[in-house]
């Protein structure tokens, strides 16, 4: 029992950590797509089509981290059911 106990404690801590290192990810990814977005409207010799494509990655981008936080989410609660 002593040894669920103990898994269960490991689990904790390594999905606080990954959320701490997710949020962290998260917020640079915004100030990045800020800091993108201030230089695309001060670069007007840059094509539309460019600057449309941009902003099609950093959605994809922004899509792909939150599938990939739901299936991380959606695995931690299969190892603590199974620990319980």
């Amino acid at each position: 029992m002593e040894n669920k106990k103990i898994a269960k404690q490991m689990i904790d801590y390594h999905k606080a950590a990954f959320e701490t290192s997710f949020n962290s990810l998260l917020m640079l990814q915004e100030q990045t797509t800020k800091a993108l977005d201030n230089i695309l409207q001060q670069a007007p010799w840059l094509p539309a089509q460019t600057k449309s494509f941009i902003n099609e990655w950093t959605n994809i981008y922004k899509k792909v981290n939150t599938d990939f936080k739901e299936a991380v989410d959606q695995n931690y609660s299969k190892m603590e059911e199974f620990l319980t």
